[in-house]
Parts: C-alpha cells; sequence; structure tokens
C-alpha cells in the first residue's frame, strides 16, 4: 500500500511542475502545427504540412528551437505541354529545421513572428525556409492556440527534361535539378 501511494505522489509532483510551467521564461515550450502551402510561380503545386518544434522559452518575447515536418506534396507537371519540361511525382518530404520565434507583448492575443530555417532530409531536397506572421491566442498559461499567414521557399528536386534519345522517335531522357519552389502558407498551431 506505501509503494502504491509513493507512486502516486510521484506522478501527482511530476504533473504539478510540468503544469507550472509558463512562457515566461526559461522553461521548455514545444508548438505543434499543420496547415496548407499554396505554390506560386514557376510550380505552383500545393502542399499539406504537419511541424514540431521543441525548444528552450529565452525570455518572455524569444524563443529558440528545433524541429522537424512532414509535407505532402502532390504532383506536379510543366502544364500546356505533351512532353513535361519539369516533372515531379507527389512526394513525403521531412524538413529537419532551426526555429526561431518573437512574440512582440504579452497577454491572451499576442502578435509573432516565426522563423524557421533547415534542409529536407529526403527526396534529394536542399533548403526550407518559412517566415510566418500570426497571432497566438492564450487558453491558459501555458498553453495557446496559433494562427499565422507565411512565406515559404523550398529547393525541390524535379526531373527535368534533358533531350530526345534518337532523331526517329520520341524517347527523351530526364535528369534530376533542384529548383526553387515558393509558396503561401496558411497554418493552425496549439502550444504547450
Amino acid at each position: 500500500m506505501k509503494r502504491l501511494f509513493f507512486i502516486i505522489m510521484l506522478i501527482c509532483s511530476a504533473f504539478v511542475s510540468v503544469n507550472a510551467q509558463n512562457v515566461s521564461g526559461n522553461c521548455y515550450r514545444g508548438f505543434v502545427d499543420a496547415g496548407y502551402t499554396n505554390g506560386i510561380g514557376d510550380y505552383d503545386f500545393g502542399r499539406f504540412e504537419i511541424n514540431t518544434s521543441h525548444g528552450f522559452q529565452i525570455n518572455p518575447y524569444i524563443y529558440l528551437g528545433g524541429g522537424a515536418g512532414l509535407h505532402f506534396m502532390s504532383s506536379y507537371q510543366s502544364p500546356n505541354m505533351e512532353i513535361a519540361l519539369d516533372k515531379r511525382d507527389s512526394q513525403v518530404e521531412i524538413p529537419i529545421f532551426v526555429n526561431v520565434r518573437c512574440d512582440f507583448s504579452k497577454g491572451k492575443f499576442v502578435p509573432f513572428i516565426d522563423i524557421k530555417g533547415g534542409t529536407y532530409l529526403t527526396n534529394n531536397g536542399d533548403l526550407y525556409d518559412n517566415i510566418s506572421f500570426g497571432f497566438r491566442i492564450a487558453t491558459n498559461q501555458r498553453q495557446a492556440v496559433n494562427l499565422s499567414f507565411g512565406y515559404t521557399t523550398e529547393k525541390l528536386e524535379f526531373q527535368r527534361f534533358e533531350n530526345f534519345i534518337s532523331y526517329s522517335s520520341m524517347a527523351y531522357t530526364r535528369k534530376g535539378e533542384k529548383l526553387d519552389a515558393n509558396g503561401i502558407s496558411l497554418k493552425i498551431g496549439y502550444e504547450f
């Protein structure tokens, strides 16, 4: 019986210490967000994203952390062409990134800027950058809902038309090339 009481007290004390965290500074902070990025420019394909970031709240205004994500990207093919110049099959990309966030004030509704910079680990991807502006809506002292609007720059591998194999057939070759793919993102997130 004493052992059970000790275990329950240990679990309760851990729960109380976790609940005592807030965003005033010198504490752990985590984020999970989901959203959609609509492609703009030459490569206008959409992607659904889920990201998580974990790090340290340095003071009430500055957060520094790191994270990873899952980005579900649809297929792309150069439009209005019999043989597409640039082509990309549907892919799941995994970015890793450093995350810096600045909250501009304290309170229930707080504007913020969030910057993520890193690289893709999959499919010969390269650069991943996202800058977002939004609002943090506090639900209690340590949790909040975040709404953001941002701009994403990515370097992704596309299969580019290289050349025809012979003069007598329409057979051709492609080669992989990293190209810029930009987009406008809209995300909703949970902060703990």
